[in-house]
């Protein structure tokens, strides 16, 4: 029986080695031992130990991805950047070039007797004169400002729009029934021109002439001083609604429980979705327009607040007005503040790097604050939004300060980044936007609307005139930075609404005012590249 085949229940150790660790792994009689429990989990902790650590080699891979590619941005925006200096300086150089550039001016013609005057022409000789001091008298307003003669009638304008616009009731009186609100602006400078000639006798009484503008310019900065100060007390209010409204809403059963913060959300993301593609800004649109009427239908019930407190000026009922109570909901106050805070924001955002994009929000602010339900007393509520631009871009409410100062600064608007300012950089992308979304809001033509324009074109002409006629001692590089964007695709715009007087603001805006900048104005010269850039165009302001 030696050699007789092994017996079954040692069949297994006749099994190839892996075969017999396999089974014997699981039916080995020490598989339920202490010792194989712990060999199970030492593997097991080796195995996730292998995996975790594959695990954090990949994600430091993944961040070392996403960092390279940041730099990669970064550096093309960067040679982005210096492309564009580049070409700026290209054309200033061109610009001094082409100034550099002289022609020869043709002899004079040869002296003839008979050109002489008769005797009896003697008289004319004499009226000569006594026009002559006429010009230069009147000449003394408009040049220590603008500099040359040549634009002495567009200074005029640009001096009378504050005046005229800041004040309804006077601007009510002056322009009675001309398109144009400036068109009386234009014409009234040409005035002690014509006035001179008449007085000849007395050299005096057109210096005395002077005082007018003058009294003019210092009621319209008063008049400036005190929109400023309501719009900031605006802004207080508008905090003091939004603390309000928060803490209500957390009180336990409060029916805007929850809806606040909902609503807040879809407003921001809505407005992040704007883009100038044909027929995209709907649904947004419409998921904003929503909110907005449930808020003011009273779907989400919230307490009812006094509008007066939101708006500049007083406002009496009108008929037709939807809305002439004293009081309206106050979530749909608060909902208004949100959507212009979102509006700016955006500006910010994507206007510095691309100022076009700031057009379709234009749009949507012009659709919603010109809504005929979303208005009180027939007007509408766009100061709410205006009280929050002039924090963040005082320049355009006239604002003037040295921006290489801490106080200059504050009063520009230069934004801080904890206990120190944002970079230069960062300042001048987000004037750039702002600037871009003032144009785009206050530029919006209504002529073919049966609706009411909610900023109109005037107070575009008041921005500008404010930094064009800022005295040297106080102009900033931060207000060329807003000119430019103000202007660059936004020219035909505002020459469609003022003509020949938007033409001479060009030029005071483009070729005068670039000649006071101070040495460290490095964006006047982008102001001249732009003027060189219309030239090309068609557009020529020199």
């Amino acid at each position: 029986m030696t050699r007789s085949s092994p017996p079954t229940s040692r069949r297994s150790l006749l099994l190839s080695s892996p075969d017999r660790r396999f089974l014997s792994s699981f039916l080995g009689e020490d598989r339920n031992t202490e010792c194989s429990h712990r060999d199970a989990l030492e593997a097991a902790q080796a195995e996730h130990d292998r995996v975790r650590e594959a695990a954090i080699r990949a994600y430091q891979l993944h961040e070392l991805e996403l960092e390279r590619k940041r730099i990669a941005e970064a550096e093309l925006k960067e040679k982005q950047r210096l492309q564009v200096e580049a070409q700026i300086a290209a054309e200033e150089l061109r610009l001094r070039e082409l100034k550099a550039k002289t022609i020869p001016k043709p002899p004079p013609e040869p002296p003839s007797p008979r050109v002489e005057p008769p005797p009896p022409p003697k008289p004319a000789p004499a009226k000569a004169p006594a026009q002559a001091p006429a010009p230069a008298a009147a000449k003394p307003p408009t040049a220590p400002t603008l500099g040359p003669p040549a634009a002495s009638t567009a200074n005029a304008a640009l001096k009378a729009a504050p005046s005229t616009s800041i004040f309804p009731p006077a601007a009510a009186k002056q322009n009675a029934a001309p398109a144009n609100p400036f068109q009386n602006a234009l014409s009234k400078p040409a005035q002690p021109n014509n006035v001179a000639p008449s007085q000849p006798t007395n050299g005096a009484l057109t210096p005395a002439k002077q005082p007018a503008p003058v009294q003019s310019v210092s009621n319209g900065q008063a008049a400036n001083q005190e929109l400023i100060n309501r719009y900031t007390e605006i802004h207080q209010e508008l905090k003091k609604l939004r603390k309000n409204l928060v803490a209500e809403s957390k009180v336990p059963g409060s029916p805007m429980k929850g809806k606040l913060g909902a609503y807040r959300r879809e407003i921001r993301v809505s407005i992040g979705q704007l883009t100038g593609t044909k027929g995209a800004n709907a649904q947004p649109t419409n998921k904003i327009m929503a909110a907005l009427r449930d808020a003011l239908e009273g779907k989400v019930p919230s307490p009812p607040i006094d509008v007066s407190r939101y708006v500049v000026g007083q406002r009496e009922p009108v008929q037709d007005a939807l809305h002439n109570d004293l009081t309206m909901p106050s979530l749909f106050v608060y909902l208004l503040n949100i959507c212009a805070k979102s509006i700016i924001s955006q500006f910010i955002n994507e206007g510095g790097a691309n100022p076009k994009s700031a057009d379709p929000i234009g749009v949507f602010t012009a659709q919603v604050f010109s809504t005929k339900e979303f208005m009180w007393r027939g007007q509408p509520l766009i100061d709410i939004m205006m009280s929050k631009f002039r924090v963040v871009c005082p320049v355009v409410f006239g604002s003037r300060g040295n921006d290489r100062t801490e106080r200059g600064r504050i009063a520009l608007g230069w934004k801080k980044d904890g206990p120190s300012w944002i970079t230069e950089q960062s300042h001048n992308d987000r004037m750039t936007g702002l600037g871009a979304g003032f144009a785009a809001v206050s530029l919006r033509d209504f002529s073919k609307s049966a609706r009411t324009n909610p900023y109109p074109p005037t107070n575009y002409w008041v921005a500008l005139a404010g930094i064009v006629n800022s005295p040297v001692g106080l102009i900033s590089n931060t207000q060329y930075v807003v000119l430019r964007a103000m202007i660059e695709g936004y020219e035909q715009r505002f020459l469609n609404f003022y003509g020949n007087a938007g033409l001479a603001a060009l030029r005071l805006a483009l070729i005068e005012f670039p000649k006071k900048a101070p040495e460290h104005a490095a964006a006047a010269g982008s102001l001249r590249a732009l003027a060189e850039v219309l030239r090309e165009s068609g557009l020529v302001l020199t």
